[in-house]
């Protein structure tokens, strides 16, 4: 009876509780540092995450700047991915069949939904799958696109299979500025920017995990704005283009030369950057910053709470979530964790061992519950060992 008043309580908890994730990650020119994110989160996101990425030339600039990364030499390994997940980060490029990208996918099929939303089921339902945990889905061009349409059917996804996160996206500059509609499905200026504010407030809104590519581009590395400058997918604006300008402006920093490859030894800068520079051209820093903030989104995605000081942080015995604190959001995660690992980590393993026998289920569960409830009543065992 005992075990039954408990599993019924599990029940209620998962219920109320918000998912571990209980905020907005919000990934934008802001999170294009790759020194703020402490190795150890790095490593999580190459074990733990099975990324499907569906994009055409728009959206390649990500995997792009990823391989700008990876063939850094003063890198090593560090950045490493493979599209067969044989080694490093394992993100499937061009993974979903059956619809090219988001724009040539908004419409509504035979299935009441988007053909992005049935190819996303399809791979999803396929046992063959089970172990992707992302999905992530890019724009050819967002305007004149429905972008209410969009995130609506984004949450029929999230709804569905709630134990795979779904990265949203915004579209890029195409020299419509921040010009706004009444009407939003008329023609001119300005339907771009508001399609990405309203996917940006959606996101905000309903605690959702946004890769905002327009703000990445719209901001050089010294925070200066260029969207309202007529800016252009190339980083061209009224008065320039500003990625070449900040790479003349910085040679020899090594985002100058991830750009250009210019004094580095068996790196000849980043390729070719879709619709956006020739290979080392001062432009294809579009394509770096945003393989920069591919790995932000990945370590916020394995666990990172996005804190800047790059160190890790000593675990705490049944703090699950890694927010600093025991409470029901760690009892949530950690029941999911012995439901399905892989699709649920952790952000310490050892934090979730309260019994300290070496192994998570639900006996840990069971301990984790009783401490919340009655902190005195019961002590956590967790052997961290300084991890």
């Amino acid at each position: 009876m005992r075990n039954g008043l408990i599993i019924l309580a599990m029940i209620a908890i998962l219920a109320v509780v918000p998912s571990a994730c209980a905020d907005a990650i919000i990934i934008d020119h802001t999170c294009t540092d790759l020194s703020e994110i402490p190795d150890e989160w790095i490593e999580t996101a190459k074990n733990d995450l099975h990324i499907a990425y569906q994009h055409t030339s728009h959206g390649s600039q990500l995997v792009t700047g990823m391989n700008a990364l990876e063939n850094f030499p003063a890198f090593g390994s560090k950045y490493e991915w493979s599209d067969s997940g044989t080694s490093g980060l394992d993100p499937d490029d061009c993974g979903i069949p059956g619809c090219a990208d988001l724009s040539q996918g908004d419409s509504i099929d035979g299935n009441g939904v988007t053909p992005w939303v049935t190819a996303t089921r399809n791979l999803l339902n396929n046992p063959a799958n089970s172990h992707v945990n992302v999905i992530m889905w890019s724009w050819c061009s967002i305007n004149m696109h429905n972008a209410q349409r969009y995130v609506d059917n984004m949450e029929i996804l999230v709804s569905e299979y709630p134990d795979v996160t779904f990265v949203f996206m915004t579209g890029h500059a195409e020299g419509q500025s921040e010009n706004l509609y009444d009407d939003p499905q008329s023609n001119g200026d300005g339907h771009v920017h508001y399609n990405n504010e309203l996917i940006r407030q959606h996101c905000i809104d309903n605690e959702r995990i946004l890769f905002d590519f327009a703000d990445i581009e719209a901001y050089d590395p010294d925070g200066n704005y260029f969207w309202d400058l007529v800016m252009q997918d190339d980083l061209d604006y009224s008065g320039g283009n500003w990625g070449i300008e900040w790479c003349n402006a910085n040679v020899g920093s090594e985002l100058e030369q991830l750009t250009t490859g210019s004094n580095v030894d068996g790196y000849s800068g980043c390729s070719s950057c879709a619709h956006c520079g020739s290979a080392g051209a001062g432009n294809t820093i579009n394509c770096v910053l945003k393989g920069r903030a591919v790995w932000h989104t990945m370590a916020r995605l394995a666990g990172w709470d996005g804190g800047d000081d790059g160190q890790p942080e000593q675990p705490i015995c049944g703090d699950v979530t890694g927010e600093g604190e025991v409470d029901t959001t760690d009892l949530v995660l950690l029941l999911k964790h012995c439901v399905n690992p892989a699709g649920n980590p952790l952000a310490h393993e050892c934090a979730g061992d309260v019994d300290g026998n070496e192994y998570i289920n639900i006996l840990d569960v069971r301990m984790l519950m009783g401490y919340i409830v009655n902190g005195a009543g019961y002590s956590l065992n967790c052997q961290c060992n300084g991890e």
